[in-house]
């Protein structure tokens, strides 16, 4: 093969300015190493040659096994397309904020654009020339790959974009549509993933990224619908820009309350939103995180799930302070879920209600009203009851069809009535326990 066509591509690698993440990428730094070892020449030995190029190969086709990922042309133009669009640089964070483009960074873009194009639609063909008469190569082809089936979080938008840019003449020409992308999808790991935890690590607090988050789906989740009208309503305000509360879902165990928060991502997570999960232990970092959530163009549901204190605890005060009452104001695009057994948060006793006198002044029920100011820092308040025999046996029955679980309706229902006595509670969690312990089941004699 000619060697300008190899110079053509290794330039092109050379001459990135915004994406470096695209650079520093260890797939992208075995090809770019493979390349240049091939324009060496001759003082390379071939089976150092044969050994990269395989090395390259097992990358490549690791990524297309991804599951949250769909797949969009050949191997190598896949890899380098889910870099571009995931890569965190300069434009695309001030794509998605109100200040102008620098004249300068916008002609840095365009120039990488050009490179990109280059990049990704020469990039294999010339690797798959040189090597295609090298006896026991294992070749990938150009041809592109099927499309994998299933449900993909990142299809749609992000499968858009793949195909437009594989489809284009000249990338540079498709600004608009790179900055719409960032608008909506945002950039870096946001636009990867859809939920995260806000952890504590060596260097502070950061957010870690979850790779397969709780699958439930709203439509898997039965009873209860008034509920969640009220959350699906709270969260399209939220995805709108309007204003939106802060929830607190509280009641019995087993209810629904966790699973109804974790559903919204995969009704909502391609129009944006994010999930972030907190632990109790991180909450006096929340101001950290939503200076953080505010500067990127996703919506974001701060996760506090199971959250209650103990009398003695004090960790409650700060935590009503971050909700409402610091100086600075809580972002527009951000809002807090928990969810909790406990309607106040704190474990109240008969003693709180008392009226106390201090130096002359009367103080009613003074313990009370402290515990009562933290949950009115919450907008919506959402019960979540323990189900009657009747809605119990509802949800046992929707659960059993979903399943496709047949059998005589009257045995299902006292079979479920019994399990209720065996775990001494009637909720939507003891239903699906009950179902899924059936299953497996041929003739469902399961006592």
């Amino acid at each position: 093969m000619e060697k300008h066509k190899f110079s053509k591509v290794y330039r092109a690698l050379n001459c990135l300015t915004l994406f470096q993440g695209v650079v520093q990428d260890k797939t992208v730094q075995c090809y770019h190493k493979l390349l240049g070892t091939i324009m060496q020449g001759e003082t390379t030995s071939p089976l150092d040659l044969l050994a990269e190029y395989h090395r390259l190969v097992g990358l490549l086709l690791e990524e297309t096994i991804k599951p949250q990922i769909p797949v969009v042309g050949n191997p190598w133009q896949n890899h380098l397309l889910n870099r571009i669009l995931f890569d965190d640089h300069i434009y695309a964070r001030q794509s998605v904020s109100e200040q102008n483009i620098p004249p300068m960074v916008e002609e840095a873009f365009l120039h990488d654009l050009n490179n990109l194009q280059i990049i990704c639609l020469e990039g294999w063909q010339v690797m798959e020339q040189y090597f295609s008469e090298t006896p026991g190569v294992f070749s990938i082809k150009t041809h592109a790959l099927p499309e994998m089936a299933g449900h993909h979080p990142l299809s749609g938008q992000f499968t858009s974009m793949k195909k437009k840019l594989l489809a284009a003449i000249h990338w540079p020409h498709h600004l608009k549509d790179f900055k719409d992308f960032y608008k909506t999808a945002g950039f870096g790991e946001f636009a990867r993933y859809w939920a995260f935890r806000w952890e504590a690590g060596a260097h502070g607090f950061h957010l870690s990224a979850i790779e397969d988050p709780d699958p439930i789906q709203l439509q898997q989740l039965i009873g209860y619908e008034r509920q969640r009208k009220q959350i699906l309503s709270n969260t399209e305000r939220l995805l709108k820009g309007q204003s939106a509360h802060n929830l607190l879902l509280y009641g019995d165990r087993g209810t629904g309350k966790s699973s109804s928060v974790k559903a919204l991502l995969h009704k909502y997570g391609p129009l944006g939103l994010r999930l972030v999960q907190v632990s109790r232990k991180n909450l006096h970092s929340l101001q950290s995180l939503t200076r953080l959530l505010r500067t990127l163009p996703q919506k974001f549901i701060i996760f506090i799930d199971d959250l209650s204190f103990e009398e003695s605890e004090t960790e409650y005060k700060e935590f009503k302070t971050q909700l409402e009452g610091s100086l600075e104001q809580q972002p527009s695009n951000v809002c807090i879920y928990v969810t909790s057994n406990q309607r106040n948060l704190i474990k109240e006793y008969f003693g709180d209600r008392t009226t106390k006198v201090v130096d002359g002044e009367i103080h009613v029920g003074d313990t009370m009203q402290e515990k009562l100011s933290l949950v009115d820092r919450f907008g919506l308040k959402i019960t979540f009851l323990a189900p009657d025999k009747e809605v119990f046996l509802e949800i046992v029955r929707e659960l059993a069809n979903q399943e496709g679980i047949h059998m005589d309706p009257a045995a299902l229902e006292r079979l479920a009535i019994q399990w209720t006595l065996w775990n001494n509670e009637r909720s939507g969690r003891t239903a699906r326990q009950f179902i899924d312990h059936i299953k497996g089941s041929e003739d469902y004699d399961i006592f």
